[in-house]
């Protein structure tokens, strides 16, 4: 009796280590199945570890290369470098405080109007004398 259909699929270790390098890299699983010429069903029946490890193994590699390269003395390490800290460690670079502009001419003038008008400035009206302040004459006190 001879068996109908499509034989059944056997993983290679080549096609392990080419979907996992996909998997890392983010590519959509129904491209991965297409390179390989397999149904995008059969790939996490046979692929599961690997489509789950693939990203995690990518980004330590990466890791791993980056230190490398920090661990040098030249330009390309100091931006290797910095990258790390900033990705990994979430430094960011502070930008120097802003500088306060200088009001215009109108915006002085409405300014100093507003002085005037709160007491605060030399041209505002004189202040009445503490006693009628408080609203009691001066004779009530020396009595």
């Amino acid at each position: 009796m001879t068996t109908r259909g499509r034989p059944p699929y056997e993983p290679t270790d080549k096609d392990r280590r080419v979907v996992e390098m996909m998997a890392g890299w983010s590519i959509p699983e129904e491209h991965v199945a297409k390179v390989l010429g397999i149904d995008p069903k059969t790939l996490p029946k046979h692929f599961a570890q690997e489509l789950e490890v693939g990203h995690a193994k990518l980004e330590a590699q990466l890791a791993q290369n980056l230190l490398r390269i920090a661990q040098g003395h030249d330009r390309q390490s100091l931006i290797a470098t910095i990258f790390a800290l900033k990705s990994r460690f979430g430094w960011v670079e502070q930008q120097p405080p802003a500088r306060e502009q200088p009001l215009g001419k109108k915006e002085a003038m409405l300014d100093r109007a507003q002085q005037a008008v709160s007491g605060s400035s030399r041209f505002a009206p004189p202040q009445p004398p503490p006693y009628y302040r408080q609203g009691r004459a001066p004779d009530e006190e020396l009595n």
